[in-house]
């Protein structure tokens, strides 16, 4: 049995998991499915920030959490989607009739979230051995 707890960065990356778990999931609506991709990236970025000893404000911008990162000189690779379309979810989408609007396809959903939780768990691989030598 493993007695170490999870450090905060691992805890985001495993909430990051479940959000992600759900982008695969049939006969769920687009708009939910873009929630659950908006908040998996929110915490990936947060963990890489908690990880650099980054703090940050309680927020669902991730254009905001980006900024934060490119000033620690970290920089997000690109993805199908922008981080500003991904925004979107977090608030408009889930209080907005979607019909009237061209949403993003699930597989660029799919991607975006795992194109970053690569990144993000590569990022902190690396900073974890970099502190501990």
């Amino acid at each position: 049995m493993n007695d170490r707890y999870p450090s905060p960065a691992e805890i985001f990356i495993q909430k990051a998991s479940e959000d992600e778990r759900t982008l695969g999931l049939e006969g769920v609506p687009e708009t939910v499915s873009g929630f659950h991709a908006q908040q998996a990236v929110e915490k990936l970025i947060k963990a890489l920030l908690l990880e650099l000893k980054v703090p940050f404000d309680l927020t669902h911008d991730l254009t905001r959490l980006q900024k934060l990162l490119e000033a620690a000189g970290e920089k997000l690779p690109s993805t199908p989607l922008s981080l500003g379309d991904l925004n979107d979810f977090a608030v408009f989408y889930r209080y907005e009739l979607s019909d009237e609007y061209e949403l993003p396809v699930r597989g660029d959903l799919l991607d975006t979230v795992r194109i970053i939780r690569e990144h993000v768990i590569a990022r902190i691989a690396v900073l974890t051995r970099t502190s501990s030598e």
